[in-house]
């Protein structure tokens, strides 16, 4: 399940603005985002890693980014069209370490052969929240989760998983809400969501806590900390 919500949250996150634009010139900008990703291992300890993106609405060859303190990493064409980046991080990439700060250079090749560098930083990190419930009530879920000190803002996600595919499907996603709006009960209604017709399915339960860039007018994210609840755990 980890591979999956990790490679969710990095789509989530350089996609956001993407999905949400119809552009009518051509923009040949590249948004790129670096960021401290950090969730609860088997044994209930928060681990990190350092995750990189970019998106641009013109396409791209490649993609490499080198740390003050890391080597080159290429980034992945994530959907092999050549507009949308990301690092993976594999499970032995996830530490109890906190990363230290550090800065970011991203090595962009367009598909014409024109290149451009930019750079980014991260700097600070969340400890996932420490618990995560969901509980059935008559017409609604209501989640509870402890707030994770530091966040400038949460999101809600739930999950279908198909049982003989072993395939999830994102069948609720809040809007980004602020700390006073997550709330320790949480009520999600099945009117809302549907999610009646699903829950005799195996459903996943995540929420995300995020810390922004300053001064940015977009969400690029400093640092994002997931927590899953399982329905009927």
């Amino acid at each position: 399940m980890k591979n999956s919500f990790k490679a969710f949250i990095v789509a989530a996150v350089s996609l956001a603005l993407l999905s949400s634009c119809t552009k009518t010139e051509v923009d040949n900008s590249v948004y790129i985002d670096s960021y401290v990703h950090s969730f609860l291992d088997k044994s209930g300890i928060p681990v990190y890693s350092i995750v990189h993106s970019a998106y641009s609405f013109t396409k791209l060859n490649s993609i490499t980014v080198t740390g003050t303190a890391t080597a080159v990493k290429p980034l992945k064409d994530m959907a092999g069209d050549g507009f949308s980046f990301y690092s993976q991080p594999d499970s032995l990439s996830y530490l109890p370490a906190i990363p230290a700060p550090e800065s970011f250079t991203y090595n962009i090749t367009y598909n014409d052969g024109t290149s451009a560098i930019k750079t980014d930083a991260v700097s600070k990190s969340l400890i996932p929240a420490q618990q995560l419930t969901a509980v059935k009530g008559v017409t609604e879920i209501n989640l509870t989760w402890k707030a994770v000190a530091n966040s400038e803002a949460y999101k809600v996600r739930i999950f279908s998983t198909d049982l003989v595919s072993n395939t999830k499907t994102l069948i609720y996603e809040s809007n980004f809400l602020g700390p006073k709006d997550a709330t320790s009960d949480l009520s999600i209604p099945f009117s809302l969501i549907s999610i009646s017709s699903y829950l005799s399915t195996n459903l996943t339960f995540e929420v995300s806590a995020f810390i922004f860039e300053q001064g940015q007018d977009t969400y690029e994210a400093v640092s994002v900390a997931n927590i899953m609840a399982y329905y009927g755990s």
